[in-house]
């Protein structure tokens, strides 16, 4: 039976599964479904049985029916048991699940908001960026690049010298931080601009790029 992947175009979250998706060559055991979110074909009561939050992504694989989008990728290296990707030792999960708690509640969180207002709103014809957003949630960006910016130091990617699911989930907004209007300033984090360059090169993170402005929205 094959998986069945519910993603948007329009999505960082959804990016960072279908790059995992192409990663561990699962391309021909899932059969991705795309909705429109401002058609809003997210919102039926079908869907909604699948995640009560009304949200991608989800996967679905026989019984399980799986929202948020890190577990999804972990779920997906535990089936092919891709250790090298996703670390199974007690300390390489730990600092996986370390890292991708960090950039949900604190990286990603400012950085969205940053990229949403300069870059992705008027992509949905939602209005002007407002300012005030992007200064209040720039705050909070410098302090949490700055965590990041010193990790990444000594190390080409977020647990070390090769990539891991990690890099994926902390990297997952990177088409929007590097687009010209976004307002992250990322050459105030070398570091940090050079591991997103990194990420782009890597085939199944290419592979997934947003083609147009407001395919990178949520």
């Amino acid at each position: 039976m094959m998986m069945q992947l519910y993603v948007t175009d329009v999505s960082p979250n959804s990016r960072r599964v279908l790059a995992a998706i192409g990663h561990l060559e699962l391309e021909g055991e899932t059969r991705i479904r795309k909705f429109d979110l401002m058609k809003g074909e997210h919102r039926t009561e079908e869907f909604r049985a699948l995640n009560p939050n009304q949200k991608v992504p989800v996967l679905v694989d026989g019984d399980l029916k799986l929202w948020e989008s890190n577990p999804i990728m972990i779920y997906l290296c535990e089936r092919q048991g891709a250790g090298e990707f996703c670390p199974t030792d007690r300390i390489g999960r730990i600092e996986v699940l370390r890292w991708m708690s960090w950039e949900v509640l604190h990286y990603n969180k400012a950085l969205g908001e940053i990229v949403w207002e300069s870059v992705a709103k008027a992509g949905f014809g939602l209005g002007a960026p407002d300012q005030e957003k992007i200064d209040a949630a720039l705050e909070n960006y410098h302090r949490f690049a700055a965590v990041l910016e010193s990790h990444l130091e000594s190390r080409d990617f977020v647990l070390g010298d090769r990539l891991t699911v990690a890099d994926f989930a902390v990297g997952s907004h990177s088409a929007l931080a590097m687009h010209p209007g976004s307002q992250v300033p990322l050459d105030d984090y070398p570091n940090i601009k050079a591991w997103y360059q990194r990420l782009e090169d890597v085939p199944s993170w290419s592979a997934t790029a947003p083609r147009a402005l407001a395919e990178a929205a949520e």
